[in-house]
This record gives C-alpha cells, sequence and structure tokens, in this order.
C-alpha cells in the first residue's frame, strides 16, 4: 500500500512537472511568435501644437518596430488623416516611408469650422489591433474672424501644467480616488502596497490628505497624494476585516472603499533604485510556489523568467538593469496551473540608451533677418558618433510656448504607447537624468496602470496569423475584376497594364478563373495616367472585336478609412491662457500683413520687373514641359498664342504642324506610317478624337526620332495632344473600345516644402514684413557614420524668443528628444 502510495505520489510529480514546463514552452513559444507577427507604431511630430484656419500643419510621421522601435520590415504605407469635431475625415494623405520617416503637411481650408480636430495615423496591417492602437493627436484649430468661438475654444482647451508644478487646487467637492493594490489583489496576512490615484470632476489631479481606517473605524496607516495626483500606502490586511479611505474636505468626511482582500493567494512586490530591481514573490497558499513562474518581458521580448520548482512560500530576486532596454517592463507571476495571479509593470532608465543631441550654432545670438546654421549629430554616453533620422521644428515661445514636459517621440514610444490610460506631462519624467524623485513617481504611475498591448489569454490562446486579416502594405496596387460583357459573368482573360509616365512601364497577368486580377506592389509619387485593358483570348495584333467583349470593374484604391474613436488621444501641452492669447494675436498680425502685401502687389502689377524674373514666354514654356512629362516636343503648337483659331478643327490644327501631313482622314510624319496618337499622354485611335476643336485643346506636340524613344511603338513619331485644365471633351467625347478603360491612378503624396524666406538674395522678402510662429521646420535630417547635419534658415522681424524641438530616432531604435532655445534680439 505504502508502494503504491509512493509511485502514485511521484506519477504527480512527474504529471505537475510536465504541465509545468509544458506551459512554460507555451508562453515562451508565443512571445517567440509575437515577436515574428510583431505589431507597429507611428509617431507623428508636428510643427505646432495648434493653428489657425488658412495656416499648414507640417508634420513628420515615424513608423517602426512596435517591439525594438527600429525600421519596421512590414508596412510601408502610412495614412495619415485630419478629422473634425463631426468625426469627418476632411483630408487624408497616403504616405510612403523609405526608411523609418515620411513628411508631409495639410493645408487646412478657411472654409472649415474651428475646433478641436484629431490627427489620426495608421496602417493598414495596425487595423489588427484597432483603432485604439493608432496614434492621434488633438489639433485646436481657431478661426480668426471669429472672436466667439476663439474665445469659447481657448477655454475649453486643457491647460496642463496645472499638474507639472504642483499647484494644489482648493477641493470643494468630493474628488474621484482609485486604488491599485500592487500585483493585483490585496491578500490577508502578506504586506502590500497600495496606488493612489486623485481627480477632481474637471479632470484634474489633486493634492490630498487622508486615512486608512479599517471596518472598526480604526487608523491603520495615512496617505498624501503628491504630484500627478498620486500616492502610497502599505497596508497588511487582516482577516475578516474591510478596508476604506477617509478624506476630509471642507470639514466634511468622505470615505472610499478599499479592494475587498482575499483570504489567500500571491503578492509580487517590487522596487526599482534606479540601478536594480529588487522583486520579492510570496504567497499563503498552501501549496507554496512550487511550479509557479515569473515572467518579465519588455514589449513582448523576454527579459526574465523563473520557474520555481521548490516548495517556498517567499523568494526574492535582484535584476541589474543595465541589462534591460528602456522602457516599460511587464513582470507577470502565473501559479502552478498556468493562470496569470499577479502583474507589475516597472520602467527601466537604463543609462546605456541615453543618447544626446548636440547642437552648435554659428550665430548663438541672432539680431533679425540674420542668418542661423545649426550643426546637429547625435552620440552615445561614450561619445561616439550615431546614425539616425531626426526633424526639427523652430518656433516662437510667446506665440506657441515650449515645454520639456510635453508630449514627445520618446515619451510616447517608451510609456504612453505600452500602458492602458493616458500620463499626462509625460515628459517631466525625462527633464533629469537619474533623478530619484521622478523615478519615485514614474512607478507610482507604474502601479496605477496596466498593460495595453495584448492580455495573456489572447496570446497564450488565440492564433495571432488567424487574427491578423489586414496585411501590411509595400506598395499601390491596381486590382478588379474581368466580366464577360455577353454572359455577364466572371471569366478568366487577359489583361494588361500601361503606365504613361516619364518612363512608360507595362505589364501582362491573365485574371483568375473567377475573374480577378492584381497588379502591384508599385511606388509612384502624386499620379500617373494608367491604361487598363483585357481580352477574352491572348492579345492579338490585328484584333476582332469578339476578343475585346470584356468589362473591367476597378477595386477602390484603398478601403474605407477606419472608424473613429477618441481614445487615447494625445493633448496637447499648453502652459496657460497667456500663450493662446500671444498665439492669436500674433496670428492676426500675420494675416493683416498678408492681406496689405496682396494690395501692394495688385497695385504693382503692371511694373516690369526685368532684373532676375522671367519672361512670361519662359514661364509658359516651363508649364507646359511640366504638364508633358516627356518635356520638350521635336514641335509644339501653342494655343495661348493662335486664340483666333480655337474653332478649328482637330485635323485642321495637326495640318499646321511642321512635317505632319493630314490627308482626308490619315496621318502622318514626313512621310513615314502613322504615328501614335495621345490624349492627355493616353493612346487614342484617331476616331476618338476627330471632332475636337481648338476650343478643347492647350497644346498640341510632335516628338520624333530620339524625343518619342520612350512612348511604345513609337518608330513613326507620337503626337501628344493636351485639353485644357477642366475641359470635359474626354469624357463626354472619347468613345473607347470594349476591352480598355483609362483613368489616373493616385500615388503616394510628396510633402510641399516649407517656406523659408531668404532675407539675403530674396527680392520678394525685401518688401515684406516677416512674422511667422513657426521660423523653420525641417522634416527630413539624416545622420549617416560619422557625419553631422546642417540646417540653415533666416529669422524674422520679431524680437522674440524661440524654442528648438528636435525629435527622431536612432537606427539602433533608440527615440531622441531634444529641447533648447535662443534669442532674437
Amino acid at each position: 500500500m505504502i508502494k503504491k502510495f509512493a509511485l502514485g505520489l511521484v506519477a504527480i510529480v512527474l504529471l505537475s512537472f510536465t504541465i509545468t514546463n509544458n506551459f512554460r514552452d507555451l508562453v515562451q513559444e508565443k512571445l517567440a511568435d509575437y515577436i515574428d507577427n510583431y505589431p507597429e507604431k507611428i509617431y507623428v511630430q508636428t510643427d505646432k501644437p495648434y493653428y489657425t484656419l488658412g495656416e499648414d500643419i507640417w508634420y513628420n510621421t515615424y513608423l517602426v518596430n512596435a517591439i525594438n522601435h527600429r525600421k519596421t520590415n512590414k508596412s510601408k504605407v502610412v495614412y495619415v488623416e485630419l478629422i473634425n469635431e463631426a468625426d469627418s475625415i476632411v483630408s487624408k494623405k497616403q504616405l510612403f516611408v523609405f526608411n523609418v520617416n515620411a513628411p508631409g503637411d495639410f493645408k487646412i481650408k478657411k472654409s472649415w469650422k474651428p475646433g478641436n480636430y484629431v490627427l489620426r495615423a495608421y496602417t493598414n496591417y495596425m487595423r489588427n489591433q484597432g483603432a485604439d492602437y493608432f496614434f492621434q493627436k488633438q489639433i485646436p484649430i481657431w478661426d480668426l474672424t471669429e472672436p466667439d468661438s476663439i474665445n469659447n475654444m481657448a477655454s475649453n482647451t486643457e491647460v496642463t501644467s496645472q499638474t507639472a508644478s504642483q499647484k494644489e487646487i482648493e477641493l470643494k467637492e468630493k474628488p474621484d480616488i482609485q486604488f491599485y493594490p500592487e500585483g493585483g489583489y490585496l491578500i490577508d496576512g502578506l504586506a502590500s502596497k497600495v496606488g493612489i490615484k486623485v481627480r477632481d470632476k474637471l479632470n484634474r489631479d489633486i493634492v490630498v490628505n487622508g486615512d486608512i481606517k479599517d471596518s472598526d473605524n480604526k487608523t491603520v496607516s495615512s496617505f498624501k497624494t503628491f504630484q500627478f495626483g498620486l500616492g502610497i500606502v502599505t497596508l497588511i490586511p487582516q482577516p475578516e476585516k474591510t478596508y476604506h479611505a477617509s478624506v476630509m474636505i471642507n470639514d466634511v468626511e468622505y470615505t472610499y472603499p478599499l479592494p475587498k482582500a482575499l483570504p489567500n493567494g500571491y503578492n509580487l512586490n517590487i522596487v526599482n533604485n534606479g540601478s536594480h530591481l529588487i522583486v520579492n514573490v510570496a504567497t499563503d497558499n498552501t501549496l507554496g510556489l512550487k511550479n509557479s513562474y515569473l515572467l518579465a518581458h519588455l514589449r513582448g521580448s523576454l527579459v526574465y523568467e523563473k520557474l520555481e520548482t521548490e516548495n517556498t512560500n517567499s523568494y526574492t530576486i535582484k535584476l541589474n538593469t543595465a541589462t534591460i532596454t528602456d522602457g516599460v517592463t511587464h513582470f507577470t507571476l502565473f501559479n502552478n496551473e498556468g493562470k496569470p495571479v499577479c502583474e507589475r509593470l516597472v520602467y527601466v532608465d537604463n543609462p546605456e540608451d541615453n543618447v544626446s543631441v548636440n547642437l552648435v550654432s554659428d550665430n548663438p545670438t541672432p539680431n533679425r533677418r540674420d542668418k542661423v546654421t545649426l550643426n546637429i549629430d547625435l552620440k552615445d554616453k561614450d561619445g561616439t558618433p550615431i546614425t539616425g533620422s531626426l526633424s526639427m521644428s523652430v518656433t516662437d515661445i510667446d506665440a506657441v510656448g515650449h515645454s520639456s514636459k510635453s508630449e514627445n517621440i520618446k515619451t510616447y514610444l517608451l510609456l504612453n504607447s505600452d500602458i492602458r490610460g493616458h500620463i499626462d506631462n509625460p515628459g517631466y519624467f525625462f527633464e533629469k537624468e537619474n533623478d530619484a524623485k521622478r523615478r519615485y513617481l514614474l512607478d507610482l504611475v507604474m502601479l496605477t496602470h496596466g498593460w495595453r498591448r495584448f492580455t495573456w489569454n489572447e496570446l497564450l490562446y488565440e492564433n495571432i496569423k488567424d487574427k491578423n486579416t489586414f496585411d501590411p502594405e509595400i506598395g499601390i496596387y491596381v486590382s478588379g475584376r474581368t466580366i464577360s460583357k455577353r454572359k455577364k459573368e466572371q471569366i478568366s482573360a487577359a489583361t494588361r497594364i500601361t503606365f504613361m509616365g516619364k518612363f512608360p512601364y507595362q505589364e501582362k497577368k491573365q485574371s483568375d478563373a473567377d475573374g480577378s486580377f492584381k497588379y502591384g506592389p508599385f511606388v509612384f509619387m502624386d499620379t500617373m495616367p494608367t491604361i487598363l485593358e483585357a481580352r477574352v483570348k491572348e492579345f492579338q495584333k490585328d484584333e476582332t472585336n469578339n476578343n475585346r467583349m470584356v468589362d473591367i470593374r476597378l477595386d477602390r484604391s484603398y478601403g474605407p478609412s477606419p472608424k473613429i474613436t477618441r481614445k487615447s488621444v494625445l493633448m496637447p501641452h499648453i502652459e496657460d491662457q497667456t500663450k493662446i492669447t500671444n498665439f492669436i494675436n500674433q496670428s492676426q498680425s500675420i494675416s493683416k500683413i498678408n492681406e496689405a502685401f496682396l494690395e501692394e502687389a495688385q497695385l504693382l502689377d503692371e511694373v516690369v520687373v526685368t532684373a532676375t524674373i522671367k519672361s512670361e514666354k519662359e514661364k509658359r514654356t516651363e508649364e507646359l514641359n511640366e504638364k508633358a512629362f516627356y518635356g520638350h516636343a521635336t514641335n509644339r503648337i501653342d494655343m495661348k498664342e493662335y486664340e483666333n483659331m480655337e474653332q478649328l478643327t482637330i485635323l485642321e490644327l495637326l495640318n499646321m504642324l511642321p512635317g505632319v501631313n493630314v490627308v482626308n482622314d490619315s496621318i502622318s510624319i514626313r512621310g513615314g506610317g502613322t504615328p501614335g496618337i495621345y490624349l492627355n499622354n493616353i493612346p487614342v485611335e484617331l476616331n476618338d478624337i476627330i471632332y475636337m476643336t481648338g476650343f478643347e485643346v492647350d497644346f498640341i506636340d510632335v516628338l520624333k526620332g530620339a524625343d518619342a524613344s520612350f512612348f511604345p511603338n513609337s518608330g513613326n513619331g507620337v503626337i501628344v495632344i493636351h485639353q485644357k485644365d477642366g475641359s470635359d471633351f474626354f469624357a463626354k467625347n472619347v468613345k473607347r473600345k470594349p476591352g480598355i478603360i483609362d483613368f489616373t491612378s493616385t500615388g503616394f503624396y510628396t510633402a510641399r516644402e516649407f517656406y523659408a524666406p531668404d532675407h539675403m538674395f530674396g527680392f520678394e522678402e525685401a518688401s515684406r514684413q516677416d512674422i511667422r510662429t513657426t521660423l523653420h521646420w525641417e522634416p527630413k535630417i539624416i545622420l549617416m557614420d560619422d557625419n553631422s547635419a546642417k540646417v540653415s534658415f533666416f529669422t524674422s522681424d520679431a524680437r522674440s524668443n524661440y524654442a528648438i524641438k528636435i525629435e527622431g530616432i536612432t537606427d539602433s531604435g533608440i527615440p531622441v528628444y531634444h529641447l533648447s532655445t535662443f534669442e532674437v534680439e
């Protein structure tokens, strides 16, 4: 009997060991899957926090691997949207990310309504986690012509410096107090830390004093909250007791119940002293901690693990933070059944990850309209140059303000993007290196927030690949279906796409049995004239109409935007209402200056300046060459020079071109064969344009020999007819044969260039007053090897203090933030 019992006990032990090790393998396997199928993060830097109607929003988008913050190998396409208060998308840009960042801009139309807009950025792949994981930032936009809207918005715009300066707010009513036991639960008989967070009805962080009392109304501890409304209290719950917090406000006692303690369970206590993490694990369960599993990961990357094999009720470990990268480390204790029973976040600030932005100005104290050149480089803690990508804004402090406490790329990637809830003034925690007070307060933040990237149940028991229904995008696709014109059903057909860009490109493929086809990925900017053809069988030189009896149905270039949600929206940091007033006043001054300049320019319209201004004819030639992607033509007719001949037919106009012969309905160039005929860079048949007149034509080009070489089948030369802008002749009168459609493919957006006045050689700037809230915007600063970068700009006419804000990321994935100031005398 004893022998059987002993064998049974051994069997149970072995089974428990097997189950525990299987669970350990499962956790590590799923974390490895998470890393392989890593999510993505986006951060967007804007030139300033708020704007007025008619201004431009300049921004730079950073796209990274969410685990190591390096260049992602998944997505290359980013969508950036500007959303108004009615949750309507008023502008949307599609950007291509060549490395880790892509610049862009929004023109704020004067017809828009003022309000708190949201700038949202995401990739198609990020839609797998939902819109709450997109980058979202509130952008206040004011209307200078509506004083009431300015006052209303200014009063409703959150001023966030209250918390950081720790101004105590006089309480007149009961505040909201939340309690967060360390590890998740209070356990009878086990010492536990309890995080405290206090806010009033206006969502302001509050400093209060209070007591913790038991069910006998006996005070067992006291607490006080500090900056950010955060505090902490230590408590050892006793069996059969409940606990509450007591706070006196205006001689009135308000009570708040603490979470009820469990009779038994687990406790996870962590002390962060900067250089080390002291981790204590304890339980009062009869089985102890045997076969429990402690795991720590940083954004999904395993940092530490311990499978407890001894029958003990507690243990302590000491972790060196020098082995952990900067960011939020997530500790979880699993019991012997594989259930998560305790969780704790810890922020690790590793000095090894420190990167400094070195900024040297050739003109430290510039005067008005002076040129300033900045020399910029990155160095690690040992002074070794580091490569990376940066962007920089220079703004007027009196109008825009500046604060090292505001959200930036470092606080977003390392803090706010990985935790539930939002941290106000997150830059406060990074203002001073190795500061004990800030580390203590940040640890209280960790106590009162949870990990947001995944839950253990989702990670361990759901297949990430099955959940990911949105694929990463690396370019633009052209897709659709081929449909029989006779049978009205989808059929497999031969298809061919032609891009009529500067370097024409053509590709063929067979559509699937269900008629679907997909071309791409393509990478091109702005727009591209495109032809798509389909045939029942193969493309043939001499075709019958039967072979063309195919309809082509295009899919949308990209699907509808994701659902709009205003959760996890980053709020602008506004130090006080004075900054808003100064910004409005300065914006009104700029508006008056622009209006006065335009009026003066109209009065000077008749003055001919011959020094450096190009002639009208040269301008016109450049304009037409830009419209004609192939550049110069062999011969050209510009209808602006023949306005009295607009009534002529297209054949009569073609006959005017040197070397072009028109006989009846046939055309040739110097006696050769029939040339290729194009309308707006798209090939057409002569019958398609036969009824055009000079009223629809902007200009006509003839290209011969080498000039026509990049057009397909151009041996007999090419004639290109360009319509006037806004002409709808093509849509109404060009009748296509079956099996062919033409359209304009929309490429990736190319950011406009920030207007930077040249006060040294600029002609227009010399006669125009210069006041700018954004002095300069430089979205692409690339640091390679040991080279530094140089950025130059001119100061304006305003004597003021200016802030230089630089954000970016190193090639090794370390986010970088720099803030400095200078004064213009």
